[in-house]
């Protein structure tokens, strides 16, 4: 299974990076910046991605997330208007790196609707208040 994250700005490389230092190679992980991008050559770049043309070059018929930092912005809409009813692929936003060190654990061994479920388990938890008054 791939990941991609796609997000504003160059939080998604960072994060991506930090993955490979922590997990090492084979995280299975890309990232996609709308930095300078206009809505249609987002789109376009996601499809690119999803058939497999990209870095991966897995197709189209690989199971795939990909990975939004803000729903309802515009990588959430690029990506949900690159995806074809026929894809394996789920859409997870509110991205963090609890979420992407899970995907980089399970990626390869758990099936795609398991792993969703597990990482916006483990997203959810990653977030938390620490210290000060309750």
């Amino acid at each position: 299974m791939r990941g991609l994250v796609a997000t504003h700005g160059g939080i998604g490389a960072e994060l991506v990076e930090v993955v490979a230092m922590i997990m090492g190679p084979g995280t299975g992980l890309e990232s996609l910046s709308n930095h300078g991008k206009s809505a249609h050559d987002l789109t376009e770049e996601i499809v690119v991605w999803l058939r497999g043309e990209g870095e991966s070059g897995a197709g189209s018929q690989e199971p795939a997330i990909i990975f939004i930092d803000d729903y309802g912005g515009s990588c959430a809409n690029a990506a949900q208007l690159a995806c074809r009813p026929s894809d394996p692929v789920a859409l997870v936003s509110g991205v963090n790196l609890a979420m992407l060190l899970g995907f980089a654990t399970w990626h390869e061994e758990l099936e795609l609707e398991e792993l969703v479920q597990r990482l916006v388990e483990r997203g959810r938890t990653a977030i938390t208040r620490l210290g000060g008054a309750s």
